[in-house]
């Protein structure tokens, strides 16, 4: 039986808590040190368990980091990627730099230099299709300069809530909307 068989067919409760405890230890532990640098035994070690009941839930702690993006991506909604200031709500534009505001959880993950490649292929993977089908038909590009679009805001989009992440609402909602009204401006010229 392979490991996703086995992942299929352990929803009962003790898993699930099991599974839990796994991907917090590791958000921790990311909170404190580069994902390079835990190790399976740091996990074990901050998550209360041993190395047999790590393995019986994973193979390795990719795999644990890839079950957290995907937990974060569906919290998401699928909408990763979006241009356009909601003025009237003070809210930023862009579901990614709000849903990092909103989820300190998950913020360990997708600020660990580390895995900046790793994030940034993980939401290309998951926003591109909905972006490239909306700004495609809006801007007029080709798919290589929507692709260069993309990448430079979601880039963007990532350094910026990294950095800004501690300032007050109302200062973060002014500066995303003034981020927003460059992206709107810069295709508008197109």
């Amino acid at each position: 039986m392979s490991m996703t068989e086995k992942k299929k067919k352990k929803t009962d409760r003790r898993t699930l808590y099991t599974r839990m405890v796994i991907k917090d230890a590791l958000l921790h532990l990311l909170a404190e040190k580069e994902y390079a640098d835990v190790t399976i035994a740091d996990l074990c070690r901050e998550a209360e368990i041993n190395r047999g009941t790590f393995y019986l839930h994973y193979d390795n702690l990719r795999e644990v980091m890839d079950e957290l993006f995907d937990d974060a991506l569906q919290n998401m909604n699928g909408v990763l990627v979006q241009i356009g200031c909601a003025p009237e709500e003070k809210k930023c534009g862009v579901p990614l730099c709000r849903f990092l505001r909103e989820n300190k959880k998950y913020r360990p993950l997708f600020f660990s230099d580390s895995l900046h490649d790793h994030v940034i292929e993980r939401i290309a993977a998951s926003g591109w299709d909905s972006f490239s089908a909306r700004m495609g038909a809006q801007s007029g590009l080709d798919e290589e300069a929507l692709k260069a679009v993309f990448f430079f805001q979601l880039n963007g989009c990532l350094a910026i809530s990294k950095r800004g992440i501690d300032i007050p609402d109302e200062s973060w909602a002014e500066i995303q909307c003034q981020v927003d009204r460059f992206l709107k401006n810069g295709l508008a010229s197109l």
